[in-house]
């Protein structure tokens, strides 16, 4: 990949938290994480130019995690919140799966009115990016409300749906709402466990292929161990899952997420005002890259995105890892 210098620009908003990973032995081991943040830490290391929008708190947590994004090469452009830092207790299963149950009233990453964004919050932007707790409403409204004006210009829009409804009062809203706004945004992410949440009962693919509506140019679906697909109106394309030891999947599905939309830039894509989709190959070439930075990931306890350094010294030391 090459250097961010001169790149369009990714901007960022969600939640910025902390994980609390319960281990063996009932104590908590403290995590930096959220899975917007994950992502623009993720592009920021892959080399993109990558600002996170949302604010981050004046506290000792939010210190941190405003630190390792500037270290990441991220700009910290939402300033920052007398309210406290978002936390998540996490237990991880057997197989390494991450189940969450999470604090955040009144917490820093929501003291953000998306409407403002409007108002010079969006130059210089190519991709514009939202997802996972920032849709849960009533926050979801006002992203939605920003993604319907953004839909009328001609900036890219992501968003990644990573359904949380043990998280929502009422799930049955929380389903509709995302629903509605991943109609609004030109590139979707979602999991066969979204879908799910979202009232897909059937075929996780033919339930993607439907969310090709409204806004929507191209869907990201990962299917964990059977591997992800990405999906146009022109082409469908597959990636089987990486072969890696898995110590656990906590930001995993931010990692490919990131490599996916790294790839793309890389490649000329997306850009302000260009309303084609990318080609089959670009697209393919965007997945199996994606899992590349999925599988530095599993093999790490937490969110742990992989440097493009990373990813070049271990197709140094394999080349065949390039196009696994």
């Amino acid at each position: 990949m090459r250097s961010a210098a001169g790149r369009s620009g990714f901007l960022v908003c969600g939640e910025a938290l902390v994980d609390l990973i319960q281990r063996a032995d009932g104590l908590l081991d403290p995590r930096l994480g959220g899975s917007p943040w994950n992502l623009a830490r993720a592009l920021g290391r892959l080399g993109c130019a990558v600002r996170y929008g949302s604010p981050l708190s004046l506290d000792g947590w939010g210190a941190q995690l405003a630190s390792a994004l500037e270290a990441s090469g991220v700009a910290c452009a939402g300033g920052r919140s007398i309210r406290p830092t978002s936390l998540a207790v996490v237990k991880i299963d057997a197989s390494g799966h991450p189940d969450y149950a999470f604090y955040r009233d009144g917490v820093a990453d929501r003291d953000l009115v998306p409407e403002e964004l409007l108002h010079g919050g969006l130059d210089s932007v190519s991709v514009f990016h939202v997802g996972s707790l920032a849709l849960m409403p009533p926050d979801g409204v006002a992203w939605r409300d920003l993604l319907a004006a953004l839909a009328r210009e001609e900036l890219w829009t992501s968003v990644d749906a990573n359904m949380r409804p043990m998280a929502a009062p009422d799930p049955a809203a929380y389903a509709q709402l995302v629903g509605d706004i991943l109609g609004l945004a030109r590139m979707v992410k979602v999991s066969d466990e979204d879908l799910r949440a979202l009232g897909h009962t059937g075929d996780p693919l033919q339930a993607a292929r439907a969310l090709l509506r409204g806004a929507t140019r191209v869907v990201v679906l990962t299917l964990g161990q059977d591997g992800a697909w990405c999906l146009t109106n022109e082409a469908e394309c597959f990636c089987p899952a990486p072969s890696v030891p898995v110590v656990d999947a906590v930001g995993a599905g931010d990692c490919f997420y990131a490599g996916f939309l790294a790839a793309l830039d890389e490649r000329g894509f997306p850009r302000r005002g260009a309303a084609a989709v990318p080609s089959c190959a670009d697209l393919s070439a965007a997945l199996v890259f994606g899992s590349r930075c999925a599988a530095h990931n599993l093999r790490r306890a937490g969110c742990e995105p992989p440097w493009r350094h990373d990813l070049q010294a271990a197709e140094r030391a394999d080349p065949s890892c390039a196009d696994s």
